[in-house]
């Protein structure tokens, strides 16, 4: 009986900290308005619908379509650039007129996108499609975002946090949904993305209060001008770049990866669950360490612990050991993501947060673009893992050297510029 008695405390204590993850959570819920909790749930939901198809693009172009690591990285850096870049101009436009219209066709594209790159099997088709889903990100985010960055900003952080907790549950329900249906035809995930996605776009249509909830609107040159004029602004994007490059390793070169290491697209999907249950058992830990830690610091800490993580990387081989590593990575994602919305949330104007997101979106698209190429390089090319590894901690050292100047910039009085008469004006 006696050698029992540590197991059981173990599973209790285990027990009790899920418990206490579980109330923290429910806590930071109750202080978030209504229309914040649904959003909440529509980003799990479409999370979801995404991630049952689009971890096996790149694996589907490789492996079924027989396309070459450039083909790969241009079609993913398109499906990028205009999902990620395009919001500098939807940003402004939902700042001004809205954000109901702009949910609504970003979720409907999304869903012709998928539905086109299911039945492409062309270089120029599958570009096409893959512009598509990236037009209906651009729509879409610039709505959602626009609205959590209007947040009050005492619970700003808390409503990334939940936002990271909902987008985590969808990558965990997402690549297992999308795995199970790649067993009968590779084809049929994004036929099932397609149709998850055209559900959304009719369920948001009744999401109109929105536009009388949160009625600021500023004109588009004013919006633009202050993100341009905004010069520790600009410096927190530049700061944020390195990270965006190593985000997109997620996608492109993890997967490819696991993909080679597995023998079968499956690897691919294990990336993308572990992804998902790391990031639910780590949520715990970020709900808790931005009461106690800044946003600024923990970006400092994140770029730390990226140099140590793929520091020790190339340590050993196999598939068991790439998902550690994954597992590690989603640790800082966890924390990372919260932490420069949050930021952003802060030094956005009144009135101009979609555009600011906006203007993340394009560093974002700039760093991803960036990464989507090195990654399916490092890849497919077979060359040493000291060197891929080695390449990913030199990108966050610079990432840390780069938050280092930004953060002694921001330490420095802050205030905003004054809205200007232009901005009640088109």
């Amino acid at each position: 009986m006696t050698t029992h008695k540590p197991v059981l405390k173990d599973r209790q204590s285990q027990a009790a900290v899920a418990m206490s993850i579980v109330q923290t959570v429910l806590a930071d819920l109750k202080q978030v308005s209504r229309e914040v909790r649904i959003l909440l749930v529509g980003q799990f939901l479409m999370n979801a619908s995404n991630f049952t198809a689009f971890p096996l693009m790149a694996v589907y172009m490789a492996e079924h379509l027989g396309f070459s690591a450039a083909q790969i990285g241009t079609v993913l850096t398109l499906h990028l650039a205009s999902g990620r870049v395009l919001p500098i101009v939807t940003g402004p436009l939902s700042d001004r007129y809205g954000f109901r219209s702009f949910m609504v066709a970003g979720l409907a594209l999304r869903a012709v996108g998928f539905f086109g790159f299911g039945f492409s099997t062309g270089p120029i088709a599958i570009t096409i499609a893959t512009l598509t889903i990236g037009l209906g990100t651009a729509f879409y985010e610039s709505a959602v975002y626009g609205v959590f960055g209007r947040q009050p900003q005492q619970i700003v952080a808390r409503v990334f946090v939940l936002n990271n907790l909902s987008l985590n549950l969808g990558v965990i329900i997402g690549p297992m949904f999308g795995a199970a249906l790649l067993v009968f035809n590779p084809v049929y995930p994004f036929q099932a993305s397609a149709v998850l996605f055209a559900v959304l776009a009719l369920w948001s249509i009744r999401l109109g209060y929105l536009d009388c909830l949160y009625v600021s609107r500023s004109s588009l040159t004013g919006s633009w001008r202050s993100v341009t004029t905004n010069t520790v602004f600009l410096f927190f994007l530049a700061a944020t770049f390195a990270w965006w490059f190593l985000f997109s390793q997620l996608f492109i070169l993890f997967p490819l990866l696991a993909s080679k290491l597995a023998g079968s697209d499956l690897g691919a999907s294990a990336v993308f669950t572990t992804n998902g249950i790391a990031g639910l058992l780590f949520v715990g830990l970020s709900l808790i360490a931005f009461k106690w830690v800044s946003e600024r610091c923990m970006l400092l800490a994140c770029y730390v612990a990226l140099i140590a993580i793929y520091g020790m990387a190339g340590w050993r081989d196999g598939l068991g050991w790439l998902l550690f590593i994954v597992a590690a990575y989603t640790l800082v994602e966890t924390l990372i993501l919260p932490a420069i919305e949050s930021i952003t949330a802060e030094l956005a104007e009144d009135g101009k947060q979609a555009t600011s997101f906006g203007a993340l979106g394009l560093a974002w698209g700039a760093g991803g673009s960036l990464g989507n190429y090195a990654g399916s390089w490092l890849a497919m090319e077979n060359v040493e893992p000291f060197f891929i590894w080695g390449t990913l901690a030199g990108v966050a050292g610079l990432g840390f050297l780069l938050t280092l100047t930004f953060v002694s910039m921001s330490r420095k009085s802050y205030r905003p510029p004054e809205n200007s008469a232009e901005d009640s004006e088109f």
